[in-house]
C-alpha cells in the first residue's frame, strides 16, 4: 500500500472505462488475473490504490528519469513540465479486440507513474479539454473506431487520429466525465479548475431511477466525498449518456449508435441482457446472489440476498432486480439532447467558460 500517489505505479487492471479505481492486486499475486474489484461506495477521500510495483533506488533518479514536456506559458515561453506533476488521461495499451471493451481509459492524478502496459497523455494548460478528452475516449463510438482495425497495442498515434464531437455537446460530456473520474480527494484541484455553474443546469435523461439517485447537477465548486458518482447504476447511466452525446456530436443517429452497440460489442450486449442486474438501491448484484435468485426468484430470503464483496464490505441487495435497457436510454438521450440543442441554436446560445 503506497503512502502517497508519488509511490503509485499503475497497471492496466487498475482502471476501467472512466474508472480510475477498478481493481487492486491481491497479496497472493499468483498471476495476472489475481486482482479484486474495488468498492467505489466505500472509498475515502484519502484512498490510494494498492500496487504490485514500487519505486526503488534514489528518488531524484526515479523522478528525473520520468517524462517531461515542453509547454508554452502565457507569454509564449517554453517551460519544462514534468508529466508526473500533471493530471493525465491513461489508457490500457493492450488491446482486447473482442472483449467487453477495447479502448479503456481513465483520469489519473499527479504523482502516479505506470508501466508500459499503460500509456498517458496530458494537456497541462487546459484541464477542461483534458476531462473532455477522457469522456470522449470512454464512448462506444470511439471504442468502435479503435476495434474496427484490430491491433495488439493501442499507441499514441491511434489516439491522436480519433474524432472530437461538436462544441454544443462538450459541456455535457465534461460534466459526466468529471463526476465519473474525480473519485477521491486527489482530484480536488482538477475539480476546482473545471467547475462552472452550468453544471447545475444539467439533468439525468430518464433511465432507472433507483432509491438513492440524486440530481446530476447537485454538486458544488469544492470537491467533497459526495462529488463523484459512486452508485453503479448512476455510473452506468452517465456512461450511456456520454455515448449518446458523443454520437450526437459526431452526427450519428440513435439507430446507428445502437447498431454499433449490438453488432460490434457482443460481449457487452450479452452482459447487459444476461449478467448485469441492479437492485432497487442501484447496486450491481453479485453473481453469488444472482445464482440463488435465478433458482428461487423473488422468494429469495434476506440472508441469501446478503453478500460480502472483495473489499470486505457487506451489502443486502434489495428486490426487485432488473436489467437496464442501454438502447432505450441512448435513444431517449439523443432525442432529448437534439431538442435541447435545437432550442439553444434558436436562442443563439453560446457556451460559457467552464462547464
Amino acid at each position: 500500500m503506497p503512502e502517497s500517489w508519488d509511490e503509485v505505479i499503475l497497471q492496466g487492471p487498475h482502471m476501467h472505462v472512466s474508472t480510475p479505481f477498478y481493481k487492486s492486486p491481491n497479496k497472493t499475486m499468483r498471476n495476472n488475473l489475481d486482482w479484486s474489484s474495488a468498492d467505489l461506495e466505500s472509498l475515502t477521500a484519502e484512498s490510494i490504490p494498492a500496487t504490485s510495483y514500487k519505486p526503488v533506488g534514489g528518488r531524484a533518479r526515479y523522478d528525473g528519469g520520468y517524462t517531461s514536456w515542453e509547454v508554452e506559458d502565457e507569454n509564449g515561453i517554453l517551460q519544462t513540465v514534468r508529466a508526473r506533476d500533471c493530471y493525465r488521461v491513461a489508457w490500457r495499451n493492450m488491446a482486447a479486440n473482442t472483449g467487453e471493451r477495447t479502448l479503456i481509459s481513465a483520469l489519473i492524478p499527479p504523482g502516479s507513474a505506470h508501466v508500459d502496459a499503460v500509456m498517458t497523455f496530458g494537456i497541462p494548460d487546459d484541464p477542461r479539454s483534458l476531462v473532455l478528452a477522457c469522456g470522449v475516449l470512454s464512448s462506444l463510438v470511439l471504442d468502435f473506431s479503435i476495434r474496427s482495425a484490430p491491433k495488439a497495442h493501442i499507441r499514441a498515434n491511434a489516439i491522436e487520429r480519433l474524432s472530437n464531437p461538436s462544441l454544443l455537446v462538450q459541456s455535457g460530456i465534461i460534466e459526466r466525465a468529471a463526476r465519473l473520474n474525480c473519485i477521491t480527494g486527489a482530484y480536488s484541484l482538477l475539480w476546482k479548475e473545471i467547475f462552472g455553474h452550468g453544471r447545475q443546469r444539467d439533468e439525468w435523461t430518464g433511465g432507472f431511477v433507483h432509491s438513492r439517485r440524486k440530481p446530476l447537477g447537485d454538486v458544488g465548486s469544492k470537491w467533497t466525498i459526495e462529488t463523484p458518482l459512486r452508485i453503479a447504476a448512476d455510473r452506468r447511466q452517465a456512461l450511456v449518456e456520454i455515448d449518446a452525446l458523443v454520437a450526437l456530436g459526431l452526427g450519428l443517429t440513435a439507430d446507428e449508435l445502437c447498431t454499433i452497440y449490438r453488432t460490434q460489442f457482443p460481449v457487452l450486449y450479452g452482459y447487459d441482457r444476461k449478467t448485469y442486474l441492479y437492485d432497487i438501491n442501484g447496486r450491481l448484484v453479485p453473481n453469488e446472489v444472482l445464482s440463488v435468485w435465478r433458482k428461487k426468484g423473488d422468494a429469495i430470503n434476506e440472508d441469501e440476498r446478503t453478500a460480502t464483496n472483495p473489499a470486505g464490505n457487506t451489502y443486502t441487495y434489495e428486490l426487485p432486480f432488473q436489467f437496464l435497457d442501454r438502447e432505450a436510454t441512448c435513444a431517449r438521450h439523443i432525442r432529448n439532447s437534439n431538442a435541447d440543442l435545437a432550442l439553444r441554436a434558436a436562442r443563439q446560445w453560446v457556451p460559457t467558460d467552464g462547464l
